[in-house]
């Protein structure tokens, strides 16, 4: 697709070879997309990296990390910067008094939502993550729901900004306890319990469906989930989805006291670095970018 459309939309109107690796009229091309159709920062990224793909190297460089396609690049980052998917987010607190409600009285769905979503915000991973957490080794009916302070969960995969190492774990911290109704800690193990009987002996993570056979949840049944509590706490679900529970529960954090650098970690993020000087780019917004 962005090869073909650098072949109609400027080669052909040009008289060009496509095929040929002409950095002068690739730069040109970008540098138009750039500043006559004022297309976004990743989009110059995604066309030169098409290009890059189908063509030879340029003087031992690939298109994409040929010196001058690189300083164009870097200079479409400051042109137009990527934006944030949400400028602003919901109060974490309405989905959590929404969730207000004594667990033995929510349905087996109910309480999967309520669970899942607890441990959204609490982790702050992405679907992919929560979707893999690992059951914890012990025992569900062994913790003492009222007096379990946390409970580290394993992660299943690496997350989306690793690419080798530790999978890493996860600590799902108690409320105080006139929270208990909406404690994260208390309805993990009240899920925990209530479906064990329903487990595949073989089962090794945490969310499973609410009916039978009762298996792994795939990705888009905890997005569901998700939606469900939006509704459920009257956020508008036409503007936020699911992608929103990071932002919302970095910025809860935020204005918690919690420091940036403290927020990304959790996040599994790092603070990122200006794409010319190397410095880092400290900034408030940080944890509305990356989360």
């Amino acid at each position: 697709m962005f090869l073909e459309r650098y072949r109609i939309s400027y080669c052909d109107k040009n008289g060009l070879n496509p095929m040929e690796p002409n950095i002068s009229a690739i730069a040109t091309y970008l540098h138009h997309k750039l500043h006559v159709q004022g297309v976004k920062f990743t989009t110059v990224e995604n066309d030169a990296a098409a290009i890059s793909k189908y063509l030879p190297l340029v003087e031992g460089y690939s298109v994409f990390n040929h010196p001058i396609i690189k300083r164009l690049r870097k200079a479409s980052y400051h042109v137009v910067p990527p934006e944030p998917k949400y400028n602003e987010f919901w109060d974490a607190e309405l989905v959590l008094k929404a969730w207000n409600t004594p667990n033995s009285s929510l349905s087996l769905l109910d309480l999967s939502r309520k669970t899942y979503t607890l441990c959204k915000l609490m982790s702050m991973g992405r679907d992919a993550d929560v979707t893999n957490f690992q059951l914890p080794k012990r025992d569900p009916a062994s913790f003492n729901r009222d007096d379990t302070q946390f409970i580290i969960l394993k992660r299943g995969i690496l997350t989306k900004s690793q690419r080798k190492g530790c999978k890493g774990l996860v600590k799902i911290e108690a409320f105080k306890p006139e929270q208990a109704d909406m404690c994260p800690v208390r309805t993990l193990i009240d899920y925990l319990v209530r479906t064990q009987p329903l487990r595949h002996k073989e089962a090794t993570e945490v969310f499973v469906t609410s009916v039978k056979p009762h298996k792994l949840i795939a990705r888009a049944t905890g997005g569901k989930w998700l939606m469900e509590s939006l509704n459920r706490a009257g956020i508008d679900t036409v503007r936020y989805k699911g992608h929103s529970f990071r932002g919302a529960a970095a910025n809860s954090k935020r204005s918690a006291g919690a420091s940036v650098e403290r927020i990304l970690k959790e996040g599994i993020r790092s603070l990122p670095l200006h794409p010319l000087s190397g410095t880092y780019s400290g900034q408030e917004e940080i944890v509305y970018r990356l989360l």
